[in-house]
């Protein structure tokens, strides 16, 4: 098949992406009006046949987002867009999501697999962890300072799969997180160390992964973080929870394995440069 590449600008993807990912172009202009960088893919005709965008990360380059319209060719196309997308910003990483940007197509374009999404899922777990000393866990609504939010947020950001946060994504009520059934860690000196928010469903609760410090990563505040905010969901009369991930290592996936919970999907992340 004979297709070409071509530059476009990020506020003209909102159409392609509403085709992408199925969603009204209402819901995935904001993915346009974070990229830096974006190209197309044309087929003879002139159709459209994909595109992908670069999304900025803190730690690890770009961000790839979009991929391939469905066709015989998908997955040519979607290399060749990984490909010029490695070769303009160097740093790259994306989601293998079976479908717009395949393992396959990825890994013809010279990206290698480096760590996953995951949503784990299963019975509310019944199990506390000791606080490494000189910590606190308050509720989140406890801790109504922005700025400590926002630090407490950071802890996620040089992990593969995450971005800069924002001042909205520190509010009450950010993506649908209950301020009163997620934790925030203080240190000695008030600081922040961690968090873990969760977010009411029917019939479970939504938990994200703990953030941790890096500095802190090799005690236990993960683990007290997560079953703190576990025992907030049996008090809430949850007895199910899921748990998502995004760029956890191996050691911390098996501790979430050992509470019983079980893989339910898992997105490899593929990177290059």
């Amino acid at each position: 098949m004979t297709f070409t590449l071509s530059a476009i600008r990020p506020e003209k993807l909102p159409p392609v992406f509403a085709a992408l990912y199925g969603a009204p172009q209402e819901a995935v202009a904001w993915m346009a009006d974070e990229l830096g960088a974006a190209w197309a893919a044309h087929g003879e005709n002139g159709e459209i046949l994909g595109a992908v965008g670069l999304r900025p990360s803190p730690a690890h380059g770009s961000e790839l987002v979009g991929g391939a319209l469905f066709g015989v060719h998908a997955q040519e196309v979607a290399s060749a867009l990984a490909l010029q997308a490695r070769q303009e910003g160097r740093q790259v990483y994306a989601f293998a999501d079976g479908g717009m940007l395949s393992a396959p197509a990825l890994e013809a374009a010279g990206y290698r697999e480096v760590a996953a999404y995951r949503l784990l899922a299963g019975p509310t777990p019944h199990e506390s962890a000791p606080l490494p000393d000189g910590m606190t866990l308050h509720c989140l609504g406890e801790v109504p300072a922005i700025a400590t939010r926002l630090d407490a947020l950071a802890t996620y950001e040089d992990r593969i799969g995450h971005h800069a946060v924002t001042p909205q994504a520190a509010a009450d009520g950010a993506g649908g997180f209950d301020p009163a059934l997620s934790l925030i860690a203080l240190d000695a000196h008030g600081h922040a160390a961690g968090i873990c928010r969760a977010a009411p469903e029917e019939g479970y609760a939504r938990i994200d992964a703990p953030g941790v410090r890096q500095d802190l990563r090799t005690t236990g505040l993960r683990a007290a973080l997560l079953l703190g905010v576990c025992a907030l969901a049996r008090a809430r009369g949850f007895e199910h929870v899921s748990v998502e991930s995004w760029g956890d290592t191996a050691e911390e996936l098996a501790a979430d394995l050992l509470l019983g919970l079980g893989v339910e999907i898992e997105n490899p992340i593929y990177a290059a440069g």
